[in-house]
């Protein structure tokens, strides 16, 4: 028996080698590049090369679209951007048109007296003092006034702002929670099985209806499941490659759009491998010939300020989330570290018109801006090695040489048995004799 048991020992120690050897390779070649993480450093030249082509291209007019140009104007300046041209001329442009008799009257008070907020606190402006005016009682105001019906019938795209917009001023409302509950009443209302139905799902109606909002998500059971049931039927539409198809029906094809808004999902709610490939699939969109661009197929290759415009919201929002920091339209960090503000306006006199930026004259404008300030590039390595001692990647690249150290140890204790084991065999034959 116990000559069997010498026999057999090599064998036995041989065959869990090689068993150990197979699950070490399986484990290291199942993690895909796509899988980790961006460093700080490499998202932070997307976002400036986008946000330097944005800047010569789009239209920042808040007269004549002031929901785009604010929206646009905030994901600048959430960039890093030195944007204090663009910052007086949308005010400018505010105080000549949406000021009369002595009123602030703007065209959508619900949704626009949010982005105006978020827009003076990310310039450092007083939003209880604008121009004369308490923006923020007056934001109170038209959510508490407006009946539930016609909150309901907002965009789902803009009410994740609405939401940020009162959290973070909360402390400035008399009652904050009436108010907060309204808008998450009207986030649910349309929310279905599949995530949230505008006219049918999409991975864009998920993504961007359901932007930053991850403190309601981890206080609120209902926006909880909602949440999953977004992911779960987005996941449906991702490609191997990253890219994402928008629906089943009206565009069942992976593009740049519906790719932005599942990086902005997958990102906001903790999916970081979902996000990493997500990542990855959004680059294969970058515009072949305009630096900065992104085209809305791999198709056309045809640079479209839509398409560049929803990968850059992915591309800030996915940024705030790998460096802990508040989601783009929450301003909330920014009021609860005691944001210096300039001091209160009392003058309503206001430039000229003609100061407005359009597409016309944009490009002059940003001549003016000092482009080398656009992200401090000090800042940014400090930031991004800072965050290398936490990151995902750092960790998965331990794991990854802790598997090739177990795999050499299992390689040379293959040699090792084969060798004991071809001297096992020479005595037995040696008895054998």
């Amino acid at each position: 028996m116990n000559q069997i048991t010498k026999r057999k020992l090599p064998a036995l120690v041989l065959a869990l080698c090689l068993i150990l050897s197979n699950v070490t390779m399986a484990f290291a070649g199942s993690e895909s590049p796509q899988s980790v993480p961006p460093s700080l450093t490499a998202i932070d030249k997307e976002i400036t090369a986008t946000a330097e082509y944005l800047k010569t291209s789009a239209s920042i007019n808040a007269t004549s679209d002031f929901y785009n140009s604010s929206k646009l104007l905030i994901l600048l300046l959430r960039s890093g951007m030195n944007c204090s041209n663009l910052v007086d001329s949308y005010l400018s442009q505010i105080a000549s048109t949406y000021i009369s008799n002595g009123e602030l009257i703007l065209t959508d008070p619900l949704t626009d007296y949010a982005y105006l907020s978020i827009v003076l606190a990310l310039a450092g402006r007083d939003a209880t003092n604008f121009k004369g005016f308490n923006l923020i009682q007056k934001y109170e105001t038209a959510i508490a006034n407006a009946d539930q019906a016609t909150l309901n019938n907002i965009n789902p795209y803009k009410l994740p702002h609405l939401y940020t917009a009162a959290y973070a001023y909360s402390k400035e409302f008399k009652d904050s929670a009436a108010c907060l509950a309204k808008i998450k009443t009207a986030i649910l209302s349309y929310g279905k099985e599949n995530g949230i139905d505008y006219w049918g799902y999409s991975t864009d109606n998920n993504g961007f209806s359901l932007s930053g909002l991850a403190s309601l998500n981890s206080s609120d059971s209902s926006v909880k499941k909602l949440v999953e049931n977004s992911i779960i039927f987005s996941q449906t539409l991702l490609h191997s490659d990253g890219t994402s198809d928008g629906d089943f029906k009206w565009s069942a094809f992976p593009n740049s759009d519906s790719t932005a808004a599942s990086l902005t999902l997958y990102s906001t709610y903790g999916k970081q491998d979902l996000a990493a490939s997500s990542y990855a699939g959004l680059l294969t969109f970058k515009n072949s010939s305009q630096p900065g661009a992104y085209s809305y197929t791999n198709a056309t290759d045809a640079a479209s300020s839509y398409s560049t415009i929803d990968a850059f919201y992915s591309l800030v929002s996915y940024r705030a989330v790998l460096a802990n920091q508040s989601a783009p339209f929450d301003v909330s960090d920014l009021l609860a570290s005691g944001l210096p503000l300039n001091p209160p306006e009392t003058d309503t006199t206001v430039a000229t018109p003609d100061l407005g930026i359009d597409s016309n004259s944009i490009i002059d404008t940003a001549s003016t801006i000092n482009t080398g300030s656009a992200i401090d590039t000090a800042s940014t390595i400090d930031t991004a090695t800072d965050l290398s001692k936490t990151s995902p990647a750092t960790g998965d690249s331990n794991i990854t040489t802790i598997f090739f150290l177990i795999s050499l140890m299992s390689a040379c204790g293959v040699v090792a048995m084969m060798y004991i084991q071809n001297i096992e065999n020479m005595k037995n034959k040696r008895n054998d004799l």
